[in-house]
């Protein structure tokens, strides 16, 4: 309602309707008291026949199909009806004045709103007078004078409303374009988009303020004709601008590129749109600033033509792929690993190339992923090579969302087959012999363990045989090494031929063998064997032209009766070979209980032992450790030793096992690492340069949780720092439980403590567990030291620990170094650091200081060793 009267009070002021318009347009239809008297008095007599108007005037509306879409139900019509005879009523009432002249004006206000065209108030009002006529001849038929009077003066107030119906509808309708007028120039001003409009002629007729301020121009510009060519100076514009002229149809993504002083070049895209206004052909030119689009564009494709040279010569497999595993994007790399064309890997998932004993761990993994379980995952696992061989690899898979939001995988796949291989042949040389191809110690011992556990849990006996060739020695001398060896590879082959498949012949270095013979079922089976292989090894052979009949010592022990566990089996068949030596050679003997040490005597050593940490009675002497370029002592290892009171040094071979087996060996290790950190203490206020000394942890010891924390607190209490200890453990303790190994190994090395692996080469160590291990360095066992010089085989095993090692980052130091001619094969091949005889022999503390004072700087080792 407020907007209503808002329009009627700008119509009003439009019109100028004040008293004086009012009075002259009466004036001008010559409407007067006269007739406004007469109209009253008809008015009253009008009062029955009102309702008749407006019926009349309906039923003529209804006749036409426009207007009963104005008029869409019966309320809506009831309303309207009662409204327009209230209007009709108005008409001789012969109250002419302000009220009725704005009443007047809002009729004509609502009715050019809702569509009421000016014919339809012309057809109104002459239905309003058809109907009116008959009635006032009916009423004054007898006066024709007044009737005549009557109808003149209803002309004239019919006409004095119609001017005002009329100027209503048109200053409304013209309200209505100025409003649309303003609204548009609103519109175009506050279009994000610059707007040009070019006539006919091409030159531009107007432009909105987003197109001044693209193209720098203020608004005094326009205010001659300029023509759009010398505002925006392109052939391509040009061009486009002719074709939609000569078509008539509009063009879109049409680039111009301008050249601005301030704002230096811009990219600009239009589009252009042909329209009419009037007789007018006008050209619509909406325009965008690109240029910033356009740069983010140029810089996307340079980055994925980046992305996309990196991604093909990227030196490892990359592949995208969607939740089904099936491959969305693959690279070159990718396609020389597995063989197959990119278009083939694209009809392809992932698991139908990969080998099938590793599927399920990847589907495992996938799912993990794809549940959001992981971030990632890595791995190594196989592919089904095209070829059909099995290629190795390291794979990478973690999650990601593209642009529209789907869940992918990204894939990096290294191709590590040469390091497998590598592997492999590393692990066949640490378990094989190199000049027989046999089993050597580390894949013996293996076999052994197995042979053990399957003969205990099927009662039958294992036998052991250990056979050493008699004088030996002679032929070396004698013949020569080459010789030597082509006697023991036939010598491996002959005893081979002896045995069953199931048994095991193992070279144990030199001219040394042992066979395992598993599920015996008596001890003579056992002595058949041996008797067979006397036999092939006294068969003749011609080696450089000499005729040999070698012979050999064999020692047989028996599981269970000589031994539970292996070393104690092989120690056993080594005591009985020695007996077989002892008796004349070229024989076999069994193991007796009398080769062994007196189980009395263990048990007097058990109880010492226990006695020994209350009475003080063990000490520690120190082996220095020497880097091989420097000749520098860098550290030392602290060696336990026991001095019985009265009596002579007991061997650590005769304690140590009983202590491991009693338990005793968990607080003499304790009472190792505290006598450790107190010596370092001491030398360090002595003054001498900071040394590491190396400390070995027992199994037991290993074995404990808290073994971290007992060393920290230990460090606490005796003021020394991680640096000062390198904690040694052995191969084999190691791989007794690897996954805890890990665990404890982290927490040492968390700390700062300097970690090495003992024995080296002794254990059977899996490399994909000592890639795990948080350590430092790897420390080559002496057996494998002592023959590098004469046994082929030890010295590939010792260059290959080294080059493991270093490939691995980190130290190697060999022990048992007695020679020169071992000094230079290590430093030959590059071991870092070295320990043994040729330098120091273990020394007591209170030797120590001299001992790194007589280190000759031109030989590298102690000259009081």
């Amino acid at each position: 309602m407020k907007d209503l009267n808002q329009a009627v009070d700008l119509i009003t002021r439009d019109i100028g309707l004040d008293q004086h318009e009012i009075d002259q347009r009466k004036a001008f239809l010559e409407l007067g008291e006269t007739d406004i008297d007469l109209l009253q008095r008809i008015h009253k007599l009008l009062q029955d026949d009102k309702e008749g108007f407006s019926d009349a005037f309906y039923q003529h509306l209804v006749e036409f199909p426009e207007m009963r879409t104005l008029l869409p139900d019966a309320e809506t019509m009831a309303r309207l009806r009662a409204a327009q005879s209230a209007y009709f009523d108005r008409l001789t009432a012969g109250d002419y004045g302000q009220d009725y002249i704005r009443n007047r004006l809002k009729v004509g206000v609502v009715h050019q709103r809702i569509g009421l065209e000016p014919k339809w108030y012309i057809g109104a009002y002459r239905k309003y007078l058809s109907e009116l006529l008959p009635i006032l001849w009916r009423m004054l038929a007898d006066q024709p004078e007044t009737f005549l009077a009557a109808y003149d003066a209803a002309l004239k107030v019919v006409s004095f409303d119609m001017g005002l119906a009329l100027d209503t509808y048109a200053q409304a309708a013209q309200q209505e374009v100025v409003q649309h007028r303003n609204y548009l120039q609103q519109v175009i001003s506050g279009m994000p988009a610059g707007l040009i409009v070019v006539n006919d002629t091409g030159d531009i007729r107007s432009m909105n303020d987003m197109m001044r301020k693209m193209l720098d121009i203020s608004e005094e510009y326009l205010n001659h004709p300029r023509p759009l060519n010398e505002l925006i100076e392109s052939a391509t514009l040009a061009e486009s601008v002719a074709q939609v002229r000569a078509t008539g149809k509009p063009c879109d993504r049409v680039i111009v590129t301008l050249k601005r002083e301030c704002a230096g070049t811009r990219h600009f895209e239009l589009s252009i749109r042909p329209t009419v206004l009037g007789r007018e052909n006008l050209l619509l030119l909406i325009a965008q600033d690109v240029t910033f689009q356009l740069e983010a564009t140029r810089k996307l494709q340079e980055s994925e033509e980046q992305f996309r040279l990196t991604f093909n010569q990227a030196a490892v497999g990359i592949a995208h792929a969607n939740t089904d595993g099936e491959f969305i994007r693959i690279n070159r790399k990718l396609c020389e690993i597995t063989g197959y064309t990119e278009a083939e890997l694209l009809h392809r998932d992932f698991w139908s190339i990969t080998h099938p004993d590793d599927v399920a761990r990847d589907t495992t993994l996938f799912n993990r992923l794809a549940k959001g379980e992981i971030s990632e995952y890595s791995r190594e696992k196989r592919y089904i090579h095209k070829q059909g061989h099995a290629v190795w690899a390291n794979v990478t898979v973690s999650s990601m969302r593209d642009a529209l939001g789907r869940q992918r995988f990204i894939g990096l796949v290294e191709d590590i087959s040469r390091r497998k291989e590598a592997e492999e042949e590393l692990r066949r040389l640490v378990n094989h012999d190199a000049l027989t191809g046999l089993p050597n110690r580390l894949l013996l011992e293996d076999r052994l363990g197995q042979a053990i556990a399957h003969a205990h849990r099927a009662g039958k006996l294992v036998a052991v045989m250990f056979i050493d060739l008699d004088r030996f020695k002679n032929i070396n001398d004698s013949l020569g090494h080459d010789a030597g060896d082509e006697v023991i590879v036939e010598i491996a082959s002959r005893i081979a031929n002896s045995l069953r498949e199931a048994d095991t012949v193992a070279r144990q270095g030199g001219d040394e063998f042992v066979v395992v013979l598993p599920d015996m079922a008596q001890e003579e089976d056992a002595a058949i064997v041996a008797q067979k292989i006397l036999q092939s090894l006294f068969q003749p052979m011609v080696v450089s032209g000499q005729e040999l009949f070698p012979t050999g010592s064999i020692g047989i022990s028996l599981y269970p009766r000589d031994g539970q566990d292996a070393q104690t089996l092989l120690k056993h068949a080594d005591a009985a070979m020695y007996r077989a030596k002892a008796e004349g050679r070229n024989d076999y003997q069994f193991y007796a209980g009398s080769m062994g040490t007196n189980a009395m005597d263990s048990l007097k050593l058990e109880g010492a032992l226990r006695r020994a940490l209350e009475r003080n009675e063990f000490l520690l002497h120190y082996q220095p450790q020497v880097d091989i370029r420097s000749g520098a002592v860098v550290g030392v290892e602290a060696l336990l030793r026991w001095q019985p009171q009265g009596k002579e040094m007991v061997s650590p071979a005769d304690f140590i096992p009983i202590a491991e087996e009693t338990g005793l060996i968990v607080p003499i290790g304790e009472w190792v690492l505290a006598t450790a950190c107190a010596q370092h203490k001491a030398w360090r206020d002595a003054g001498l340069p900071p040394i590491r000394i190396g400390v070995n942890l027992s199994a037991r010891q290993f074995q404990r949780q808290d073994l971290a924390k007992r060393v920290a607190r230990l460090l606490e209490e005796m003021d020394c720092t991680p640096d000062c200890l390198a904690l040694e453990i052995t191969e084999s303790d190691v791989m007794q439980n690897p996954e805890a190994a890990v665990e404890i190994l982290r927490q040492l090395h968390a700390m700062g403590m300097h970690l090495a692996i003992d024995d080296f080469g002794t254990g059977y160590s899996s490399l994909s567990y000592l890639k795990r291990f948080p350590i430092d360095c790897l420390k080559i066992d002496r057996s494998f030291v002592r023959d590098i010089t004469s046994d082929a085989d030890d010295a590939m095993i010792v260059n290959s620990v080294i080059a493991l090692a270093h490939s691995m980052k980190l130290s190697v130091i060999a022990e048992g170094v007695e020679t020169a001619q071992q000094l230079d094969f290590l430093s030959d091949h590059g071991c870092d650091q070295m320990q043994g005889y040729y330098f120091s022999k273990p020394v007591p503390a209170d030797q120590i200081a001299k001992l790194l004072q007589a280190v000759k700087p031109e030989t590298g080792h102690v000259a009081a060793a």
